[in-house]
């Protein structure tokens, strides 16, 4: 799916409830796609915002949707940030 779309895959941090922040992937950059920190993986790029000091242990990137897939994407096991 990755590769169908370009390769790259962009990896931000959405929303704010409490200290709980989300994850939403996408394969569209964004207008400031050059400054992000890019992550080189076999077969693609995952690129995440220039702002993220603390990069996650683990980062797996799943297709999900039985009808309308999708990516999603999960940070040490979590579809969320703390």
């Amino acid at each position: 799916m990755i590769s169908e779309r370009g390769g790259l895959v962009f990896v931000r941090i959405t929303g704010k409830l409490r200290s709980l922040r989300m994850l939403e992937t996408s394969t569209e950059p964004p207008a400031d796609a050059l400054d992000w920190r890019r992550v080189e993986t076999p077969g693609f790029l995952v690129f995440l915002p220039p702002w993220m000091k603390q990069l996650p242990r683990e980062l797996h990137l799943e297709v999900t949707g039985r009808f309308r897939r999708r990516l999603s994407a999960f940070w040490n096991g979590c579809a969320y940030v703390i």
